[in-house]
């Protein structure tokens, strides 16, 4: 008989595993030693997303070593009594998402018929978690919150140096001293860590952005920086011109849900002119008015690597709308454009829609709930007529009273609940 060689294998069952044919993965696990030794380990990269009864926690339960169990002690949960398993399952976790933190321990605990409670929620998951810290070859995303101020769970994370991404997440209602407490301790770990290229934190507050931001400098693997949702404003803009300027590596950037402003929008733009490697920013949420987008209109006129912006609900009106209009009549790189409620007005409305006999390089533009009007669906209709390159335009909720048809059969417009194609 002929044996296919172990690549082969590998190939066929992470197509399995990307198709989400997990029972088929199961099967197959149950042929033979061989194929069970190679499935295994790729199950468990995320269990997740295929274990989700309390089996999975009672698992994870007969790993844990002394120092983990003793986080358990005071809450008299009772441990399972079976064997260890024969493979080391956790060992072959490749990421720590927020389905620990959230959904699989409470199910398991209502499933035990355990009195639920925040320190017994909280003592689960850090046993767990320092567990998986210690026992896991192959970890690349990590997402943390205040635990990390467990010295078990940091202990077993400072070991972790092949981690690339991280996602660091407060609650609404954690207190001063544990968030700079909190990000002490992040940034000892990522001072250890020599290839992040990604890094999504939020809610940690103008203060704890600066400190976090300032360790950022002497990055220079970093692709993906997520700063949504810190109040950031105009000293953090400043720091993040500075780090704009200098790095070389980002190619993604999410500001939304902060406090920018106009101020903090110019300063922003300064350091995003100067970039060489950023292609998609998204600044959704931060209130930059019509003078904020003049300042990124001039980000969409020099900046020739942007290729997705979005900068939905930011109050532009209609001057911005016209200044930003102009960018885009000059612009031959921008291929996703988001400015979702800005009211904007027919005036605005008019003015994007001439720098459509243009542009050749725009395909997707929202221009929902912004009371554009008849007169401004008159100016996109006649641009569409010309424009070829379009081929996703949202115009939802602008009052206007009529379908907007294209003969670009390419082109897909989203108006009032109506499709044309």
């Amino acid at each position: 008989m002929i044996t296919l060689p172990l690549e082969c294998f590998l190939m066929i069952f992470f197509i399995l595993y990307d198709n989400f044919l997990y029972n088929d993965l199961f099967s197959c696990a149950l042929v033979n030693r061989l194929w069970c030794r190679i499935i295994v380990p790729i199950l468990w990269r995320d269990p997740s997303f295929h274990f989700v009864d309390p089996r999975l926690i009672r698992t994870f339960l007969l790993t844990l070593n002394v120092e983990e169990q003793t986080l358990l002690i005071p809450f008299n949960i009772s441990l399972p009594s079976r064997p260890k398993p024969l493979f080391d399952y956790t060992s072959y976790i490749t990421s720590i998402d927020s389905w620990l933190y959230y959904e699989e321990v409470s199910n398991w605990l209502n499933h035990e018929r355990h009195h639920r409670g925040f320190e017994l929620e909280n003592a689960v998951r850090c046993s767990l978690i320092a567990m998986i810290l210690r026992t896991s070859k192959y970890l690349k995303h990590i997402y943390i919150n205040e635990l990390i101020c467990n010295q078990l769970i940091f202990e077993n994370l400072y070991e972790q140096t092949n981690v690339t991404s991280v996602n660091f997440d407060f609650k609404n209602n954690i207190d001063d001293d544990i968030k700079s407490k909190s990000i002490d301790q992040l940034i000892k770990f990522l001072n250890r860590i020599p290839n992040l290229t990604s890094l999504e934190f939020s809610k940690i507050g103008p203060k704890g952005t600066k400190t976090l931001l300032k360790a950022l400098y002497e990055y220079t693997v970093l692709n993906s920086l997520c700063l949504y949702d810190n109040s950031i404003g105009i000293e953090e803009a400043k720091i993040l011109e500075k780090f704009l300027y200098k790095n070389t590596t980002l190619t993604l950037l999410n500001l939304s849900y902060n406090n920018l402003g106009s101020e903090g929008g110019k300063i922003l733009a300064r350091g995003i002119c100067k970039n060489t490697s950023l292609i998609s920013l998204n600044l959704c949420m931060n209130n930059l008015g019509s003078e904020g987008g003049k300042a990124l209109a001039d980000i969409i006129c020099k900046n020739t690597t942007l290729v997705f912006l979005d900068l939905s609900s930011n109050n532009l009106g209609s001057e911005g709308g016209k200044v930003l209009a102009d960018a885009i009549y000059k612009n031959t790189t921008l291929v996703s454009l988001n400015l979702y409620n800005n009211k904007l007005g027919t005036e605005g409305g008019k003015a994007l829609a001439n720098a459509l006999y243009k542009n050749t390089s725009l395909k997707d533009l929202n221009l929902d709930y912004n009371d554009i009007g008849p007169e401004g669906g008159k100016a996109f209709a006649d641009a569409l007529c010309k424009n070829i390159t379009l081929t996703s335009l949202d115009i939802e909720a602008n009052n206007i009273n009529f379908k907007i048809c294209s003969n670009n059969q390419r082109l897909v417009i989203r108006q009032e609940n109506k499709t044309e194609t």
